[in-house]
């Protein structure tokens, strides 16, 4: 195995992880983050394999149960993830979950309701503010040159503030459904962001975004035993967020917040399963 590889595994609640480098892989075996049966990749390679078939993955013990794993080999890689058109490209392993069992919560963070709420409402304070000088100011006779320059500031740090809250509201959606992705939620995370800075089409998708949340999410947390108590969306508030600029945005983000937040803390909570699982690479922290 090569110091300069880099390694993909499935962890225990299906989740892909990595990129890790080689030299990494035996402090995770040690760890117990990859065990004999976890199905690893790395570049090269047509298929995911289970680790005690990758030479130098785990030691001592594999050349023992190597046998008795070939006999279900066949099988195995097909179950993660279909081979890939390009050897070369990385294959995006399926993670699933089981229904009346434990939920796989994918590792994010949580929403910071506070920081949201004050961006928001300082940042449109400030704009209003900085609009009315700006207005009395041209109605002075004689004013001086500098004397606009404070409410211009004033309305550019609201914008700043209104702009924060936007990015705050925009990482709910994607971790919302980044949280369903597991359970089937039938749209990526990064779909249901992205297709909203498409011109023209941005408005419309975001109400089929926020339209079929709820019932997702509520159908989905209903179905396993580490979800069942989480908080619920509801439609109308996403018709109100839709409807209603502001006060619909707050109640939205206030409920989303309320039940991403429950999740986190129970994928946290001592003697959960998935409690000790390195958070997934890559995204936005924000708490």
């Amino acid at each position: 195995m090569s110091q300069k590889q880099e390694w993909l595994y499935i962890d225990q609640a299906g989740q892909q992880v990595g990129p890790i480098a080689a030299d990494q892989i035996h402090a995770y075996v040690n760890a117990g983050h990859i065990t004999a049966e976890s199905q690893v990749w790395t570049e090269g390679m047509e298929a995911w394999l289970p680790a005690n078939q990758v030479d130098g993955f785990i030691p001592a013990a594999a050349p023992q149960q190597t046998p008795q794993i070939n006999l279900g080999a066949q099988s195995a890689p097909t179950s993660v993830a279909a081979s890939p058109a390009n050897p070369y490209a990385a294959p995006v392993a399926a993670a699933t979950a089981q229904e009346g069992g434990e939920y796989p919560i994918p590792a994010v963070n949580k929403i910071n309701i506070g920081l949201y709420l004050s961006c928001l409402l300082v940042g449109i304070g400030l704009v209003i503010v900085g609009t009315i000088l700006i207005g009395s100011s041209a109605t002075r006779a004689g004013e001086e040159s500098g004397s606009i320059a404070l409410p211009i500031i004033i309305m550019v740090i609201g914008y700043i503030g209104v702009l924060v809250s936007s990015i705050i509201q925009l990482m709910a959606i994607y971790r919302a459904w980044a949280i369903l992705k597991p359970g089937g939620g039938t749209l990526s995370p990064g779909m249901a962001v992205g297709l909203l800075f498409i011109p023209f089409f941005g408005p419309i998708w975001i109400i089929i975004v926020l339209c079929k949340l709820p019932n997702q999410w509520n159908s989905i947390m209903s179905k396993y035993t580490n979800t069942t108590a989480a908080p619920r969306l509801s439609l109308g508030i996403a018709l109100c967020a839709i409807l209603i600029p502001v006060i619909g945005y707050i109640l939205w983000m206030q409920q989303v917040a309320k039940a991403i937040n429950f999740l986190v803390s129970a994928r946290l909570m001592p003697g959960s399963q998935q409690q000790q699982q390195p958070a997934s690479p890559g995204g936005i922290v924000l708490r």
